[in-house]
């Protein structure tokens, strides 16, 4: 046990050497009322955990009891409630999550939207997607209000301009082969 806690102690000591400008751990209370080793709560290269937290960069995992924000993802960003970001490379889901300008990789959700360009897999009860997407769009409703090019799974999908398939009961695609078809619509 004592080598552990040396260990421990010589990692927290020797972290700010390693970090550079960036936090390695970040603790959040609310918003930015956090402590960070070293001292910059704004840009983290490894942990950031609290009850609800913002950070500018994220280059590692964020998580949160209630919600957290980011401006620039890359890594796993997940809170309970709510969570959002501008630009996420990786992995971020909640129950109600928004992403506001780029998702790469799985975005998820009970209320999943997307506001940007999506590449990837955008999943949940209700997803919403503003803008281009390219893979898999799931969930019991779907709603695509711009291109998609993959594939929309679910009850309800609704897409403005497809390049692939919609399978549900009801699929309405503005482009489609026919506008509105029950279990299967697409075009290519």
């Amino acid at each position: 046990m004592k080598k552990v806690a040396v260990l421990l102690a010589v990692l927290f000591a020797a972290a700010p050497v390693f970090a550079g400008d960036k936090g390695i751990i970040k603790l959040s209370l609310w918003d930015n009322i956090a402590v960070a080793l070293p001292n910059n709560i704004h840009n983290v290269t490894g942990l950031s955990l609290g009850i609800g937290s913002k950070v500018d960069t994220l280059d590692g995992i964020q998580w949160d009891f209630i919600y957290n924000d980011a401006n620039k993802v890359r890594g796993i960003k997940s809170a309970y409630i709510y969570e959002t970001a501008d630009v996420v490379y990786g992995l971020e889901g909640a129950l109600v999550s928004i992403n506001r300008q780029e998702m790469k990789g799985i975005h998820g959700g009970l209320v999943s939207i997307n506001k940007g360009e999506m590449v990837g897999i955008h999943g949940g009860l209700v997803t919403i997607d503003e803008g281009d997407v390219t893979g898999l769009q799931y969930g019991f409703v779907n709603w695509n209000k711009g291109h998609l090019t993959g594939v929309q799974l679910g009850f309800v999908n609704y897409v403005n301009n497809i390049k692939g398939l919609q399978i549900g009961l009801l699929n309405i695609a503005k482009n489609g082969y026919l506008p509105a078809m029950i279990f299967i619509n697409g075009r290519f």
